[in-house]
């Protein structure tokens, strides 16, 4: 990969945010998405093959405006949608009426994730793979 091709903290948030936007606008009702104002924040690298001076960048958003009645159809149209996209789902939650669901995008290696917060809501994640930050640059 040529220093051109590499993944940037600026190019991963991108990624993050397209692939929040786009899982969010292939359901039906379209939900509101609410950003979750932690998630901007980087984060560390976990992976201890990688640097420590790594980070990851995340993107949550809520969706608003479903019901907790359409969580398990939310549930089954982002992992339809996932698949048609050539992604990887990884876990489903095993607990009846529970919408949590992981997914990793190929072949970049994003991590996805639809899950049920406080108050009944739901979210949309995505997760960079580990990145240099910007200010390594």
């Amino acid at each position: 990969m040529s220093d051109d091709e590499e993944l940037t903290q600026n190019r991963a948030t991108d990624r993050v945010e397209k692939l929040v936007r786009d899982t969010a606008g292939a359901l039906t009702p379209q939900p509101q998405l609410e950003l979750i104002p932690v998630s901007v924040t980087p984060t560390a690298c976990l992976d201890k093959s990688e640097s420590l001076q790594k980070i990851v960048v995340s993107r949550a958003y809520w969706l608003r405006g479903v019901d907790r009645n359409q969580h398990m159809v939310v549930s089954r149209q982002v992992a339809d949608y996932w698949k048609e996209q050539g992604f990887q789902v990884i876990a489903r939650n095993a607990q009846p009426d529970n919408p949590d669901l992981s997914g990793l995008t190929e072949p970049d290696k994003f991590i996805l994730a639809l899950t049920w917060g406080s108050g009944d809501h739901i979210y949309l994640a995505a997760t960079s793979p580990c990145v240099w930050p910007e200010s390594y640059r």
